[in-house]
């Protein structure tokens, strides 16, 4: 788990470490969409709470640049962009999703939960150990990821000045979609997995923080700690973010366009 230190665009939270995870699970095939999410929403009548300030943004282009707004009505109803029911849901927080798993744990009789970091690498990569579950060439990924690629970079030349001003990757290829895409849209992995990598950013259950030294067994991430674990980039994500071993975290009740979430499920 992690990369080592001759990744490229490698962040130095990315401590490659050995994990072992001593039990099978499900993983979700695709991100929960939106369809799935209004069923839930109908069905228990779980409104979010309201964001704090500074906790829910949205995409704002302006010329030419994609930057983030505060959005104090954000909703998964009324993202910046339109989307269809098979879309994966977005504007949700880490307690959103934790919520739906409680629900359809409820529903199910069965234990569904945000996956572990751990989980869902290993569940990534698939059994690769490259850069990208397609390989170690970011250029190879056309069919495998809607990330930012020339589609966007033809809406948005500039995507993350001035809020990030860095000198971030385009993909070379164009995968037909500015935005979110239907789930499913593009390749499967070795797994049978869609849009592990990009289309939306996914959480997981553990809290962020760095890697236990040595060797894991089914970690969970750390005990304490105000951020929850995102993984796997989005529709806006340059090639460093899309890498298999990258990471990020952010508050449980934070929202914005581009965060989104997958179920796991225990065997037994």
């Amino acid at each position: 788990m992690g990369s080592p230190d001759t990744e490229k665009d490698r962040s130095k939270n990315e401590v490659q470490h050995k994990v072992t995870i001593s039990k099978p699970f499900y993983m979700g095939v695709t991100p929960v969409t939106v369809d799935q999410f209004a069923v839930f929403v109908k069905d228990s009548g779980y409104k979010p709470d309201a964001p704090k300030p500074g906790r829910a943004m949205g995409v704002e282009i302006r010329d030419g640049r994609l930057g983030w707004k505060m959005v104090d009505d954000a909703s998964w109803r009324t993202p910046i962009f339109d989307q269809k029911g098979d879309h994966p849901v977005v504007q949700v927080g880490w307690n959103d999703a934790k919520a739906f798993c409680d629900w359809l744990s409820k529903q199910s009789g069965q234990r569904v939960h945000l996956p572990t970091e751990a989980q869902w690498e290993y569940a990534c990569r698939a059994g690769t150990k490259t850069v990208y579950p397609w390989g170690d060439n970011p250029d190879d990924g056309k069919g495998w990821a809607n990330c930012a690629d020339q589609s966007l970079r033809k809406n948005v030349p500039m995507p993350w000045g001035p809020v990030i001003p860095t000198t971030k990757n385009f993909f070379a290829w164009d995968d037909g979609f500015v935005f979110t895409s239907p789930v499913g849209s593009f390749k499967a992995n070795a797994f049978g997995l869609y849009d592990m990598i990009g289309n939306v950013w996914q959480w997981c259950g553990d809290r962020y923080g760095n890697y236990a030294k040595g060797p894991a067994t089914d970690p969970t991430g750390k005990r304490t700690g105000d951020y929850r674990v995102l993984r796997g980039g989005g529709w806006y994500s340059p090639t460093d973010y899309c890498r298999a071993a990258s990471r990020s975290g952010y508050y449980p009740d934070y929202r914005n366009d581009t965060y989104g979430f997958r179920l796991a499920m225990d065997s037994e």
